[in-house]
């Protein structure tokens, strides 16, 4: 998957040529150029090199980014819809960890996919006002056993 451009990078009173812009943002030189031709990204063209203002390239950034999509307590993040999600059903399992957190499955009301999310356990009954909540306790870890290794190979043989 590529990268998102930084905008970061990017000082907003210098100028910056397509090769210089497309380094900076670690793009290459034909993204930046098509951004110009789409007409999406402003440049002085009138002049070479091409000029491509910092406060130009960074208003052009701002504007492609997507708004983050924030979930409400009883939602989770569905990675199909990529969206948030409801849970189906207004039902929810959570799996509690002995630190006083809790791993939150659900399945998502649109696709059906499974979806999780961390809650912590002071925020259960506020969770709970809103869905349904089933808690199971979660599995203890290898380590936390009375037995730490099943395997019985990996005995040092004396």
């Amino acid at each position: 998957m590529a990268r998102r451009p930084n905008g970061r990078a990017v000082k907003k009173h210098r100028s910056y040529t397509v090769d210089e812009a497309a380094r900076t943002l670690n793009v290459t030189k034909g993204t930046v150029r098509r951004w110009m031709k789409d007409g999406d990204l402003p440049a002085l063209t009138d002049q070479r090199p091409t000029l491509i203002l910092g406060h130009d390239l960074i208003a052009f950034l701002d504007g492609r980014r997507r708004d983050r999509k924030t979930c409400q307590l009883h939602q989770a993040y569905c990675f199909r819809c990529r969206a948030p999600g409801d849970p189906a059903y207004g039902e929810v399992e959570i799996k509690l960890d002995t630190n006083g957190a809790g791993m939150m499955e659900a399945l998502c009301a649109t696709c059906t996919t499974v979806m999780h999310k961390r809650v912590s356990a002071s925020r259960l009954p506020e969770l709970q006002a809103k869905v349904k909540v089933t808690i199971k306790q979660a599995p203890a870890r290898i380590g936390e056993s009375a037995q730490p290794c099943p395997i019985g190979h990996f005995k040092k043989a004396r």
